[in-house]
């Protein structure tokens, strides 16, 4: 419903499948009632559907459908299925998706050189250096890596995988690239741009991440972004790349290794330039929010110690 007053206010278009004839819908309610369509169990139909959709004029597909657990790994692979036909079958189809910065990925020299100075900045602050003696270097790690060589030069590498996502997630998510990087090679614009940490309802109502992207700021330059944020930004990105012959994502664009197609146009939150992986701030970041919360308690604490102190000494 929210989406269907968005379209009759705009100067847009809203397409979507039906399950009855459209000439027999006369209302929003029956409409509505009759919309949409299971990426599981129609895949063929909606990829049949695309391909004759909008003949003869750009058309951009997104995939963006998210599921828990191994459901992620198979929504995807529907998505997967129909972008691969979509993308060799039709002429002027574009790619899009949104990585995350929980990932490991190829980093610009820049972004790398970026971690080392905060590297040297934290790891002498006193609760940076006995958080990593306590866990015996868990917590933490370096997060700049050596250069790997390889043909066009040296390749920087950031390790952003969390482990807490599991394994379903990863693999969906290098499943999309395999896409991606398929795709752009036969001609196919891409549009693959990392998206920051964002305070998603699906991801606070998560108590343990909530805590962490409480106190995650703290280990600058990362940073959580309210949904609004990330989706005006990514939506942009997206338009660029779609648009400038010059992007990342253009075929024409030339890059020495296949996998830089998601090196540039990253909005990463500062995961590439902080001083720690992303996967050993999670605790340290849970312990500085209770902290925070803490702190007023303390100084109470503190100032009736004080003030019992003050009356003990003065009466003795």
């Amino acid at each position: 419903q929210a989406l269907c007053r968005l379209a009759r206010d705009s100067m847009g278009t809203l397409t979507f499948p039906v399950k009855a004839l459209p000439e027999t819908l006369k209302t929003d309610e029956e409409i509505l009632e009759s919309a949409g369509c299971n990426l599981f169990t129609h895949t063929p139909m909606i990829r049949d559907w695309l391909l004759d959709l909008y003949p003869n004029k750009p058309f951009a597909v997104g995939s963006y459908a998210y599921l828990n657990g191994a459901l992620h790994v198979q929504v995807s692979l529907a998505m997967d299925g129909i972008c691969r036909d979509l993308s060799e079958k039709r002429k002027n189809v574009s790619l899009a998706y949104l990585c995350t910065p929980t990932d490991l990925h190829l980093i610009p020299k820049e972004a790398n050189d970026a971690a080392v100075e905060a590297y040297h900045e934290y790891k002498s602050k006193p609760y940076c250096m006995l958080l990593n003696l306590l866990s015996r270097g868990n917590f933490l790690r370096k997060n700049a890596q050596k250069p790997v060589p390889g043909k066009g030069g040296d390749y920087y590498l950031v390790n952003g995988i969390s482990v807490a996502q599991g394994p379903n997630y990863a693999l969906a998510k290098r499943m999309q690239h395999w896409r991606a990087i398929i795709a752009r090679s036969k001609g196919c614009i891409v549009s693959s741009n990392i998206a920051p940490s964002t305070s998603t309802v699906s991801v606070m109502q998560n108590r343990t991440f909530a805590w962490a992207y409480e106190g995650m700021p703290y280990f600058k330059p990362y940073e959580i972004f309210a949904p609004e944020t990330s989706n005006s930004v990514m939506s942009a990105i997206l338009l660029h790349d779609l648009n400038d012959p010059s992007s990342s994502g253009n075929p024409k664009t030339q890059h020495s290794n296949p996998n830089q197609l998601f090196s540039y146009g990253a909005f990463h939150g500062g995961v590439w330039r902080c001083a720690y992986e992303i996967d050993s701030i999670g605790e340290a970041s849970v312990f500085l929010y209770f902290g925070r919360l803490a702190q007023p308690y303390l100084m109470f604490g503190g100032a009736l110690a004080a003030l019992g102190g003050a009356v003990y000494l003065g009466s003795s």
